[in-house]
């Protein structure tokens, strides 16, 4: 092993609960818009193509996906009454600020792999400053090396990520939740792959994945040192503390 292995690690739904907080949010706006008289399938349907249609323009991110859904009132209430549009932003106030669970296996697991000699560094996209915040109250700043987040995640942003930190294709693993942002992209710039897979993946996240022996599927995070070792990058202390010191402990 010539480097020390670098994990790049996605965020929401692979190592912190988030789907369920944006179903939550749906569900009760359908509710809201079915007590101002339109039928919860139109809703539903109109939120889903509304969604999709905006990531070109607003990116991922909570208070986008807010905006989706007032844009949706605004179509079908343009004149809400006072009551419906404080309901719409307590549904903001709640998805924005809900709270951060570490899924199951996270964090034993992160530090396992910290003390074995991985460089390891969350890796999300989105709004920066929401995202800043979810890793705060994480608690993981003294696992992981830092934090990098991504207005979209790319095999070219990736590419100029390995480039930032040193790394390279071979001796990196991206371990995430997502076929379309994490798996797929890693494949295609030859970077190895980790797929955890969670239930109720986003629609849009979800993606053919090539055939690859760069890549190894698990069913919870607790299964992501074994597929590091199936894909050769299980690093030992005294390969990893002095090559982990080129990177710098911090919160970017």
């Amino acid at each position: 092993m010539d480097k020390t292995p670098l994990l790049l690690i996605d965020a929401d739904d692979t190592i912190w609960e988030s789907a369920l907080y944006f179903r939550r949010a749906e569900e009760d706006f359908v509710s809201l818009m079915e007590a101002l008289g339109h039928d919860p399938d139109e809703v539903v349907d109109t939120v889903h193509t509304r969604d999709i249609q905006r990531l070109d323009h607003t990116g991922y991110g909570a208070a986008p996906y807010m905006d989706t859904l007032q844009h949706v009132m605004d179509a079908l209430n343009p004149d809400p009454p006072g009551w419906a549009a404080r309901s719409l932003d307590a549904i903001r106030r709640t998805l924005l600020g809900h709270p951060v669970i570490l899924l199951p296996g996270v964090e034993p697991t992160l530090s396992s792999l910290v003390r074995s000699g991985h460089v390891t560094f969350v890796y999300t996209m989105g709004e920066r400053e929401h995202q800043m915040d979810k890793f705060r109250r994480s608690g993981l700043q003294e696992t992981v090396r830092g934090v990098r987040v991504l207005e979209r995640k790319t095999p070219e942003a990736l590419d100029r990520l390995l480039k930032e930190l040193g790394g390279t294709p071979a001796s990196t693993a991206v371990i995430g939740n997502s076929p379309r942002s994490d798996i797929r992209p890693a494949l295609e710039i030859g970077v190895n792959a980790v797929y955890v897979h969670r239930p109720g993946t986003w629609i849009a996240e979800q993606a053919d994945i090539p055939e690859s022996d760069r890549l190894e599927e698990v069913s919870s995070f607790h299964g992501v040192p074994g597929a590091l070792r199936s894909l050769g990058l299980a690093a030992l202390l005294e390969e990893g503390a002095t090559a982990g010191r080129r990177f710098d402990n911090e919160a970017h």
